[in-house]
């Protein structure tokens, strides 16, 4: 197997696990900001390490502005990926719940890998997308499954207006992939990464300050603020570069479909930190998704 497919490979997954890592330091947040004051903090804290590691890489002279109609295009997608996309991926759950919002959303493979055949002219290729469909049935059996007794009623108009927001996510976020991996053919990434961090901090912050109507979220401690913003530096610098490095030696499509394992580690780690227990259901959307993530590496 050529060398520079396990490496592409390698990033991919690690922007995964990182990813699935990330929501675990939000504990605390979650239960005292809003979704959109969330947003907001955690913004600080990919912005100062997109700053930090363009400055280190490239040096001072990289914080120089691109042409204004690229800038003006980096801040589009980059505000239709990480912001439009996660609202709407929140307005889903919020109508569906988590039990049917996660699984249909998780699904965006399904529509970033023929797009990146279309858009990019990437070559086709049946084992990616039959790959693509194994991980997609398995995130299914390993999304969330309240109690039957639990479970609300869902209503018609519920459920097509959160199936309507789950298809947009999928959509802001197809959009997102597709649009980054052609910046990356005009900018350094390190530049690409900062100025998407600044772009999506003005987005959240001005979100923020819409909905919520508030000049700064209010925390009961210091500590509190600082794992959302460690948890943003983490969840959007350093597994968004692994992401967009990846792709300097693998297709969008492969890399697309290996990053949405992102559900199984988030699994794995509430099984071995968590003590959450490994149901039958469970094991077998763990075993599907390997077996999509095994087909796409033969």
């Amino acid at each position: 197997m050529p060398a520079n497919f396990l490496a592409g490979f390698g990033l991919a997954l690690l922007s995964a696990i990182v990813w699935a890592f990330a929501p675990v330091l939000y504990r605390r947040g979650i239960n005292q900001f809003s979704y959109t004051a969330l947003g907001a903090v955690r913004t600080l804290g990919s912005t100062l390490t997109a700053g930090a590691f363009l400055f280190f890489t490239l040096g001072k002279s990289a914080f120089s502005v691109p042409p204004l109609p690229l800038l003006a295009a980096v801040f589009g997608g980059s505000v239709i990926w990480l912001v439009a996309g996660d609202l709407f991926y929140f307005a889903s759950l919020h109508r569906l719940g988590v039990a049917l919002g996660v699984p249909i959303s998780s699904a965006y493979p399904l529509l970033a890998v023929p797009a990146a055949w279309i858009f990019l002219d990437e070559p086709a290729s049946p084992v990616v997308f039959g790959s693509a469909v194994l991980i997609v049935a398995g995130l299914v059996l390993l999304s969330p499954r309240p109690e039957r007794e639990d479970r609300p009623t869902l209503s018609k108009r519920d459920f097509r207006i959160g199936l309507a927001y789950a298809f947009l996510c999928m959509s802001c976020w197809t959009f997102g992939i597709i649009s980054n991996r052609l910046f990356m053919d005009r900018l350094p990434v390190p530049q690409l990464e900062w100025w998407r961090s600044l772009s999506v901090l003005c987005g959240s912050w001005a979100v923020f300050w819409i909905h919520d109507r508030k000049v700064f979220p209010k925390a009961s401690s210091r500590g509190v603020l600082f794992e959302a913003m460690l948890a943003g530096a983490l969840g959007l610098t350093v597994g968004n570069l692994l992401f967009t490095y990846s792709q300097k030696f693998i297709t969008v499509d492969v890399a697309t479909c290996a990053a949405s394992a992102r559900p199984f580690f988030s699994a794995a780690f509430a099984a071995l930190f968590l003590k959450e227990k490994l149901t039958p259901r469970l094991i077998s959307g763990i075993a599907l998704v390997a077996a999509g993530v095994t087909l796409m590496s033969l």
